[in-house]
């Protein structure tokens, strides 16, 4: 290890092409089952070797992020390195630029970049202990993996799936914030609970055959959500229009890059104070 020692990752957005939710159970955690795909953009996480840990952002979501070790990243890695012996300590640099609270994992996948980033320096592996970063949230784990996934339980079953292919979407989100606690607090009082099993075919095809639990009760606490969805669904060759985990991030899949870029230009002009990008979902390239 030397210090001038450099990596750089970037935390793909996370989007849940479909979340089925279970009832609480006693422990207060809901069980889930989602067919998971990361996009090809997210925020870009640089590092480099330093006496002590430490975090940079900049970005044009950088302001709504918190900072120093109220920030994630920090958290997951100076925890993780303490019950690891790991020696490797890292000066971070974040630039952020996917919208922070919006459903699509940005946090987490910061936390779980930066985590692939210690390994890297330690020159170590965790990918088949994914599961041991559940604590830093639901959506760690999986976002580790980076990887098409299913994922079941309160998100340390994982199952990867590769080889599904790719599919064109936009990322659409309208500003504003959803807690996630408040999602599912809401969802335990209004909410429908139920069990999913992904039938066999392609990933439009899960997709289209299943739903998310939570869409229904965000879009009560943020009714913008619904322009969302009805804004992308009027799009040419919208073939599936639905928010992503607990929202206020939608998504909606078109049948090329073409029709994808063409609806995202629209929404951008008729919206230019929403965030709308078009994206490939899938495996990577």
């Amino acid at each position: 290890m030397t210090q001038t020692a450099k990596y750089t990752d970037i935390s793909r957005a996370k989007i849940n092409l479909t979340l089925h939710v279970g009832q609480v159970q006693d422990d207060g955690y809901h069980p889930l089952h989602s067919l998971v795909v990361f996009a090809d953009i997210g925020d870009k996480l640089d590092a480099k070797m330093a006496d002590e840990f430490s975090l940079e952002m900049t970005g044009p979501f950088a302001k709504d992020t918190p900072g120093g070790d109220e920030n994630l990243i920090l958290k997951a890695v100076k925890m993780v390195a303490e019950h690891n012996d790991v020696q490797a300590k890292l000066a971070y640099k974040l630039t952020k630029k996917l919208p922070v609270a919006s459903g699509i994992g940005g946090g987490s996948a910061d936390a779980a970049a930066a985590l692939r980033l210690l390994a890297q320096a330690e020159h170590v592996s965790w990918s088949e202990h994914a599961e041991s970063f559940l604590p830093f949230g639901a959506d760690v784990p999986v976002c580790y993996l980076s990887c098409t996934c299913v994922m079941e339980g309160i998100g340390e079953q994982i199952l990867p799936w590769p080889g599904l292919g790719q599919m064109h979407a936009v990322l659409v989100n309208p500003g504003v914030s959803v807690s996630t606690s408040e999602v599912f607090e809401s969802f335990d009082t209004v909410g429908m609970s139920s069990e999913f099993t992904l039938p066999a075919g392609s990933l439009l095809d899960m997709a289209k055959a299943g739903r998310n639990d939570l869409q229904g009760v965000a879009m009560r606490l943020q009714p913008v959500i619904e322009e969302v969805l009805e804004d992308i669904s009027r799009q040419k060759d919208c073939q599936l229009a639905r928010m992503s985990g607990s929202g206020a991030t939608c998504f909606g899949l078109f049948p090329s890059q073409e029709k994808a870029a063409m609806a995202a230009r629209y929404i951008c002009k008729t919206h230019p104070d929403w965030w709308c990008i078009s994206t490939l979902l899938g495996d990577l390239p």
